[in-house]
């Protein structure tokens, strides 16, 4: 074999080690993670800070727990503007944020960061309208899903919107709803299937189901629409009607908070989260 041989593949094999050793390494700790109880001082934080956490049945319990370790150990948590980043802090944005994954694979996979501001924040950027002008705008934000690698948060509203569960707002699970939405219309790489693993057949299958469960979720958000158009009130908040996106996290929030009301008000609309998230958050409370 030639020296210019051996080298191509020296550095073939590089690359390819480059490229497997991640997901094999991360995947190792996340199985170990599992095995692992979460420590008393912060299983206690999550309870007080984010009650809904408490009606899991033991085995989402346990999956849970799981969840938070691997998530605590692949994030880095950034405090801003003079925050000291606790592992309160640290705990209960991570319980939140893996609510949304009991039932569904990955770990927000391409996710680095989350920046933790002490309140909320302010965020300039540009919008481009239909005829091309461009607005620049400055907005106060209690968080924002940013980019595929970051997500920023104001550790005031997150401890004001956890602790009360019944008012369906919740910035931390709104979010990290945004960032799976992202996924699943490809503007991250997909760590995890836009719909659960009982869904996908075939990549044929996996379309169509795709499809036809997203044409459900726009009809359900016309319907909303048309209703705060006709000034009529709402169950969800008027703002998941700003557009799709904004929909689907708005209803996130409400799925986990207030999942019963949902049921009753968008049933079709709580079947669809349900789907999509692999959980069924109404059973909890009924001890099922």
């Amino acid at each position: 074999m030639s020296a210019a041989i051996a080298a191509i593949l020296a550095v073939a094999a590089v690359v390819l080690a480059s490229l497997l050793l991640p997901p094999l390494l991360r995947g190792r700790r996340r199985r170990l993670a599992f095995g692992q109880d979460l420590a008393v001082p912060l299983r206690d934080s999550i309870a007080r800070n984010v009650p809904i956490t408490q009606s899991l049945p033991p085995d989402l319990a346990r999956r849970l727990d799981g969840l938070v370790i691997a998530f605590l150990a692949e994030k880095q948590f950034v405090g801003c503007n003079g925050l000291e980043v606790t592992d309160e802090i640290r705990g209960t944005i991570a319980a939140q944020a893996c609510l949304l994954l009991l039932g569904r694979r990955g770990l927000y996979d391409e996710l680095q960061s989350i920046l933790v501001y002490p309140s909320t924040f302010w965020v300039e950027d540009e919008v481009h309208d239909d005829d091309g002008l461009v607005t620049h705008r400055r907005r106060e934000l209690s968080g924002e899903a940013w980019d595929s690698h970051r997500i920023i948060l104001s550790w005031d509203d997150i401890e004001q919107t956890a602790r009360e569960p019944a008012d369906g707002y919740n910035v931390v699970l709104h979010e990290f709803a945004h960032y799976l939405e992202a996924e699943g219309r490809g503007l991250a790489p997909l760590s995890s299937s836009p719909l659960p693993p009982s869904r996908e057949r075939s990549t044929e299958g996996r379309v169509r189901a795709l499809d036809a469960w997203h044409k459900d979720l726009v009809a359900e958000y016309e319907a909303l629409c048309d209703t705060v158009d006709r000034g009529e009130p709402t169950f969800l908040d008027p703002y998941a009607a700003e557009d799709e996106n904004e929909f689907f996290a708005v209803a996130s929030e409400e799925f986990l908070e207030c999942p019963a009301d949902l049921l009753v008000s968008h049933p079709r609309l709580y079947a669809l989260l349900r789907e999509f998230y692999g959980i069924d958050p109404v059973a909890w409370a009924e001890g099922r």
